[in-house]
């Protein structure tokens, strides 16, 4: 996910952060990011339910 985004967080499911953020074209995006210190996992869609669903399927490495 490039650096600039502001996230509005939705919710969270876990140490998972599902979030609306704008674009550089100001469109409106749809993001989830593991809040795992090392894991470094986040994911861009274009509806909510693609974020949720790859929220749900997400397994963090880190322990």
């Amino acid at each position: 996910m490039p650096i600039g985004y502001i996230i509005r967080k939705l919710s969270q499911k876990g140490p998972i952060t599902v979030g609306t953020a704008h674009t550089r074209r100001g469109q409106i995006t749809y993001v989830a990011s593991c809040g795992a210190e090392d894991c470094g996992w986040s994911v861009e869609h274009a509806t909510v339910t693609a974020v949720e669903v790859a929220a749900q399927g997400h397994r963090c490495r880190v322990r």
